[in-house]
């Protein structure tokens, strides 16, 4: 494991609950996401449409992107070939990179400091770390979703979760999305699109330490760990709903409570803790929204229409980057709501 990657592990629930989850490239050809394995939908799907958000003249359409998707979905990508077709600039999606301020030499010394990085402080075990009644729904959903390994009762609730929910994805006909943004991607480039790049990058100055700290410390993460092992099975069929709402076009269902409050649950979890303090984990979320806000603000300046490609659980809800445009004085339109 590098330690770019370690880094990124310490703060990985800024982003999601369950970075199982992250959207990883796949090869798509121009007018389709890959065909997988089927859930309940399946064929040729039309996605969720575009938001539209105006100001004057300029115009930015955005793509809310989900992960996990339905197997066996195509992704009828007319509209969004249409639209790249009269764009200016695609804006791509938001993208957080935790590394070691360090050089070369720097990042060697703090290898040795990773091994272990996910095991519970004190070398103890799952069942010596949470309560009785806790540790026994944790054994049942184990039991269903990942089975005898003996590795994952080291971990931190935190992470232990993190591998239940890796699984559980893997076995419930669900598959990861990154197929959509590297079609957009491509169509981008057919048409001669500027693509523009969000990042965000957090130097750590002194990583070694800041591992070190990270695997003496405790976290507070047994309500999340509780509220996971608890909802597992209603998240599950939860994702499931969202990914059918995704491809058909349900804009309505896309909205997701549970998760959202579990999501909030986890995060304060991982954030509330002096190492995360320390490094500047708790101001990534509001850091990266900036620099997306930023991207769109310079690029409604310029282009007549511009195209973004954002996450739904960062564009929806009261924080959402939704509810941040609106604040700034543009109008929002969903895709199911006319002009």
């Amino acid at each position: 494991m590098t330690p770019t990657r370690t880094l990124a592990l310490l703060g990985f629930l800024l982003l999601a609950v369950a970075p199982a989850f992250a959207q990883t490239t796949l090869p798509a050809p121009a007018s389709s996401v890959p065909t997988l394995e089927a859930v309940t939908v399946s064929g040729v799907q039309p996605g969720p449409g575009l938001w539209k958000v105006k100001r004057g003249e300029h115009t930015l359409l955005i793509l809310g992107t989900l992960t996990p998707l339905p197997k066996n979905m195509s992704w009828q990508t007319a509209e969004i070939d249409d639209a790249l077709s009269h764009t200016d600039a695609l804006i791509l999606p938001p993208k957080v990179e935790i590394k070691p301020n360090t050089g070369f030499f720097g990042r060697l010394a703090l290898l040795p400091s990773l091994i272990g990085v996910r095991n519970s402080p004190d070398g103890k075990t799952l069942q010596e770390s949470v309560p009785p009644d806790v540790y026994a729904r944790w054994l049942t959903v184990k039991e269903k979703y990942i089975g005898d390994d003996r590795k994952v009762e080291r971990y931190r609730p935190i992470f232990a979760v993190l591998e239940l929910y890796k699984s559980a994805v893997r076995k419930s006909g669900l598959a990861r999305s990154g197929g959509v943004t590297r079609t957009v991607m491509d169509l981008a480039s057919k048409h001669g699109v500027k693509q523009v790049p969000v990042e965000y990058t957090l130097l750590v100055d002194d990583p070694r330490a800041a591992v070190k700290s990270f695997k003496k410390s405790t976290l507070d993460d047994v309500s999340c760990f509780a509220q996971s092992i608890d909802n597992i099975d209603a998240q599950l069929a939860d994702m499931t709903a969202r990914a059918n709402a995704w491809a058909t076009g349900d804009i309505a269902a896309l909205q997701d409570d549970r998760t959202a409050k579990q999501r909030i649950t986890c995060m304060n979890a991982a954030t509330d803790s002096g190492v995360a303090q320390q490094i500047g984990l708790t101001d990534v979320p509001r850091a990266v929204r900036e620099h997306w806000l930023a991207a769109v603000d310079a690029a409604m300046a310029s282009n007549t229409q511009t195209i973004a490609i954002v996450p739904l659980d960062d564009l929806l809800g009261g924080n959402g980057y939704l509810s941040a445009l609106k604040a700034k004085g543009y109008s929002v339109l969903a895709p199911d709501e006319g002009d």
